[in-house]
């Protein structure tokens, strides 16, 4: 220690020492900034990526919702030979993957958002569990099924507009 004090033992060499210092502090000061700046424009860019990927999985919900209630109306090519509805299993699939990558990407960067997945399974639909039972209900009931059906297809697909919408304007800007 002695020796630094004889480095520095004149004015114009201790006004180096604090000139480098503060440079230094400067320095490591901008350095840390910037990776502030850094980490939260790329966490603002995954947060915006997953809002996109969001939207497609309630795009693909949506679609395999319809789709499976179009594919009701198609009596023979969906149906067991008992007579019972045996909806595409491609659809059915569709839906449970869509609504496991929303209730994923809502959990795990979204957590806020109290989204249930249970709101959204197919079972909401009392049309596909009658057909899938083979029941065939009273034709004004199972028009009302039928309307029940769609009206929950529309209402998830403004629920689902909603919560993307929200999360884009809150992440977007």
């Amino acid at each position: 220690m002695h020796w630094l004090l004889e480095i520095f033992e004149s004015k114009s060499d201790q006004a180096r020492l604090v000139a480098i210092l503060v440079s230094a502090v400067v320095a490591i000061f901008v350095v840390l900034l910037n990776q502030w700046f850094v980490a939260k424009r790329a966490r603002k860019e995954l947060l915006i990526s997953k809002i996109e990927e969001l939207y497609v999985a309630s795009s693909e919900y949506v679609s395999a919702c319809r789709n499976i209630l179009y594919a009701l109306k198609k009596e023979d090519e969906h149906r067991s030979e008992h007579g019972y509805f045996n909806p595409p299993r491609r659809l059915v699939d569709e839906i449970g993957d869509s609504l496991s990558k929303i209730e994923m990407i809502c959990g795990l960067y979204f957590p806020e958002i109290d989204f249930d997945p249970d709101k959204y399974r197919i079972w909401n639909m009392e049309i596909i569990k009658a057909a899938e039972k083979g029941t065939v209900p009273p034709e004004a009931e199972g028009y009302l099924m039928h309307e029940d059906a769609w009206l929950h297809v529309r209402t998830s697909r403004a629920t689902l507009d909603i919560l993307c919408g929200d999360l884009m304007r809150q992440y977007g800007r």
